[in-house]
């Protein structure tokens, strides 16, 4: 996919529908803001990047325990949450500056990769792995926005991801830019039986997007990394969740 054309997708993909809570849409800025934590670039052993849902600034990471629970258990790794607010979705800007300012940075000093990303955060680790493939090492998604619910049946429809075709080109809207997205999603991952690295996904059953991400994983995913806790669309959910992933990951 050529870089424009991939830029007016993300363009289109982020026009998602806006709550009270950030009427005015914060403008982006470069550098991005950004929260780091942990110990210095020469002295970390991998990079974990937290991308925050539509409605959530960074800080939000440090006030429901996220950045303890993981500086407890992975003590050599810099830890950076960025303010990836919807106005970076909406400029075409996530994914450009997550590379130049972060991730692309980090792979040079030889550090791992973990996105973990939430609800829109989640697509937005989506959508930046599909774009720069081999960038990242590992992804952990919580609640992520997958698609919408016609979409998904339209796919479910047709027989499944493998017999489902988009003839999108360039999008011109939020529903074909979520298209276009699982159309990628299907060229670059469904022939690999699933995505180049490892993920794991955690959803609570009472979330809303409970449905949305029992689909993703059951196109894309093996059972184990469909993890359903109790809970809805919303911080504790989350929090445990991380615990688990991180308790899975030591062991």
């Amino acid at each position: 996919m050529m870089r424009s054309k991939f830029l007016q997708f993300m363009t289109a993909l982020a026009a998602l529908p806006m709550s009270a809570c950030r009427l005015l849409l914060p403008q982006p800025t470069r550098p991005l803001r950004k929260l780091p934590f942990g110990p210095n670039e020469n002295e970390a052993r991998e990079l974990v990047l937290l991308l925050p849902g539509r409605l959530s600034p960074p800080e939000e990471f440090v006030q429901f325990g996220m950045i303890d629970l993981i500086q407890k258990e992975r003590p050599l790794a810099r830890i950076v949450a960025p303010d990836l607010h919807l106005g970076y979705y909406m400029s075409g800007l996530a994914d450009t500056c997550l590379h130049e300012e972060i991730i692309g940075p980090a792979k040079k000093q030889g550090l791992r990769v973990t996105i973990i990303g939430v609800s829109m955060g989640g697509l937005g680790a989506l959508t930046y792995s599909l774009r720069y493939p081999g960038q990242v090492d590992e992804m952990f998604l919580l609640s992520p926005f997958v698609g919408d619910k016609a979409l998904l049946a339209e796919i479910e429809q047709a027989g499944g991801l493998e017999k489902w075709e988009s003839h999108v080109g360039t999008p011109r809207n939020k529903a074909e830019a979520l298209q276009k997205m699982w159309s990628e999603i299907k060229r670059q991952w469904f022939s690999r039986s699933g995505p180049p690295f490892p993920m794991a996904l955690v959803v609570g059953k009472s979330d809303r997007l409970l449905s949305s991400n029992r689909f993703f994983a059951r196109s894309l995913l093996k059972p184990h990394q469909l993890i359903e806790i109790e809970g809805g669309h919303e911080w504790d959910c989350w929090r445990r969740g991380i615990e688990l992933w991180l308790s899975n990951s030591k062991a």
